[in-house]
């Protein structure tokens, strides 16, 4: 049957004029998502049920904590009438997941915790950091670089301890977090990771990084850095060995020497392997991916051909 959407009221998709990351210019990921389905969900076949919450909008809004309860009992009514054995799935970018009470059994593809990983990624129409790459006649003279707030998780502030006395390594940015990145910040960002071999991209406060895929499109192979689970979306068809680093907190002490042990003729490959996988790493790569998971079939997207 076609894709089964919960009438939850508009008040569950509020917009946001909160910006980040600084190279956002377009939708978040569960506006695109309800987007891509209100588009697409008719020619689907799936018996799961869709909860379109725009979850990063709403729970960033300054309302949301006093009218939690008011929400919570709004979501129960409007799924009181489904059956019993009703399968629910919903879509979350924000690093807590959703913050209020689901159905049990409910399908979470989230971006930094739930049931199925998802790409932390956004949208970006004027494409600036894919220009960025493409017009840059810079050379990759830092072996790695990570511009960011460290606070935000003591994997950052002991990746820093580790990487921060090397000529060839840059770690920078500021101990306090904020959705606001003045231009500055942005665009030495820009400079150090086109002047990079890796972008180191340790999780934050929620388990992912926007630098992971930032990185892939500024042409530097990204090192995610993780702790308690490796949240990394698409395991299941993506080999991350062949275009990525991926290492737990406890390698730390040896990042360093890791990173140089890589050919200059590995990592030509990586970031060649990157390019051939970045349709994954895309809003509509991964609205594939989940229609191939929800409607039984194959549970990939298929991206461009190279």
């Amino acid at each position: 049957m076609p894709l089964n959407m919960v009438e939850v009221g508009k008040q569950f998709r509020p917009k946001t004029s909160q910006v980040y990351p600084p190279f956002k210019h377009g939708r978040y990921m569960e506006e695109y998502v309800y987007d891509y389905f209100m588009e697409h969900g008719n020619h689907m076949e799936t018996a799961y049920v869709y909860i379109p919450v725009f979850w990063t909008n709403l729970q960033n809004h300054p309302g949301f904590s006093a009218r939690k309860d008011s929400y919570q009992l709004l979501l129960d009514t409007v799924l009181k009438p489904y059956p019993p054995n009703t399968v629910f799935f919903t879509v979350v970018q924000h690093d807590d997941g959703p913050q209020l009470s689901l159905p049990k059994g409910c399908i979470v593809f989230g971006a930094c915790t739930g049931t199925i990983p998802l790409p932390l990624i956004y949208e970006d129409v004027t494409s600036r950091l894919q220009k960025e790459a493409c017009f840059s006649t810079v050379q990759r003279d830092l072996l790695a670089s990570f511009i960011g707030t460290s606070s935000t998780s003591p994997v950052r502030q002991e990746m820093i301890k580790y990487m921060s006395n090397y000529g060839d390594i840059v770690c920078g940015g500021k101990n306090t977090w904020s959705h606001h990145v003045a231009e500055d910040d942005a665009e030495r960002f820009i400079r150090l990771t086109l002047r990079s071999r890796f972008c180191l991209a340790p999780r934050g406060y929620g388990r992912s990084s926007f630098r992971f895929f930032e990185a892939m499109l500024l042409g530097a192979i990204p090192v995610y850095i993780w702790d308690d689970i490796e949240w990394l979306p698409y395991k299941d068809v993506l080999d991350y060995s062949t275009f990525a680093v991926s290492i737990h907190r406890r390698e730390l002490p040896r990042l360093e020497s890791i990173l140089r042990s890589f050919s200059e003729e590995k990592g030509r490959s990586m970031i060649e392997m990157g390019k051939k996988v970045s349709h994954y790493f895309t809003l509509e790569g991964m609205c594939q991916y989940m229609v191939g998971a929800l409607s039984g079939g194959a549970s990939a997207p298929t991206p461009p051909t190279i």
